[in-house]
């Protein structure tokens, strides 16, 4: 938790004294090598920053591309789903359709079996 709250401040007691440090150089007074040690510190810091800003902006990036994708995919199974749903009811019409003309199909045979029986025992009898 110290840290949470010590760095942001540290970070900023950095960029004040480097801004002072700045002025005296500015001003053309020599620096001291603590004072270009603290401005070295000051431009490392300010680059993590960036480097630390770009991450987090890389990380949303990629967690809203994962988003679209997860997204694209669950419509596309619930799209396949309901493709599948549909093929099985058109398949189980298509075996009652079949299962219909199978049974007519043994109805018709049996009646013409019935027939040609019939027939051949009227030439039979008459022989």
């Amino acid at each position: 938790m110290v840290e949470v709250v010590a760095l942001p401040v540290l970070g900023e007691v950095l960029r004040r004294v480097s801004e002072r440090i700045a002025k005296k150089l500015m001003e053309g007074k020599k620096l001291t090598d603590t004072q270009v040690i603290i401005l070295l510190s000051d431009q490392i810091n300010r680059a993590l920053d960036q480097v630390s800003r770009r991450i987090d902006g890389l990380g949303d990036s990629l967690n809203k591309r994962i988003d679209d994708v997860r997204d694209s995919l669950g419509k596309r199974i619930d799209e396949t789903n309901k493709r599948i749903d549909d093929t099985n009811a058109k398949m189980e019409t298509v075996r009652q359709d079949l299962k219909n003309d199978i049974r007519l199909l043994y109805q018709e045979v049996s009646s013409v079996k019935s027939v040609v029986i019939n027939l051949l025992k009227e030439i039979l009898e008459k022989r």
